[in-house]
């Protein structure tokens, strides 16, 4: 059996070029989980502001988190494009499902320059529709001093 010790005796050279890969990996990782929190610090404050305003149906104050030219997807099924329509279309499918109150789990948060994305599993329990379990991701652009809801594709699952 070949010890490390009995490899470097017979010549081979050591590099550091050995390590640098799992030294940049672990760098690497480190970074990440650092963008992470600061992504999840920076998002979820406001994340929870505009998941209860959902929640109570207020629609001019959900208004207020998407931006002008955001997007809404309801995978294979539609889009709707701007602040105004999201709005609509989301007061539009509360009125199919009645009153709700949405669990978000599994919640992970990353960002990249001035985008935080958010995915997550839901489920909402509904005065019409029983309950509605699907999967989400947002993502959310820096405007001013804030992000605002640029991206936002939703699919039910059950």
């Amino acid at each position: 059996m070949q010890t490390m010790k009995s490899y470097f005796a017979r010549g081979h050279k050591r590099t550091l070029t050995n390590r640098a890969p799992v030294a940049v990996m672990v760098q690497a990782a480190e970074k990440d989980e650092s963008t992470k929190e600061e992504a999840e610090a920076a998002l979820k404050p406001q994340f929870e502001v505009y998941g209860k305003a959902v929640d109570d149906e207020k629609w001019d104050v959900v208004e207020g988190f998407y931006h002008p030219n955001g997007v809404l997807v309801h995978e294979d099924k539609e889009s709707v494009y701007g602040n105004k329509a999201i709005t609509a279309y989301l007061a539009k499918f509360a009125e199919g499902t009645g009153k709700s109150v949405a669990t978000i789990s599994n919640a992970k948060y990353e960002g990249a320059g001035d985008y935080l994305i958010v995915t997550a599993d839901f489920s909402a329990v509904t005065e019409k529709a029983g309950t509605v379990n699907g999967k989400f991701l947002q993502i959310w652009k820096k405007e001013g001093d804030r992000h605002l809801v640029y991206h936002d594709e939703f699919e039910i699952t059950a």
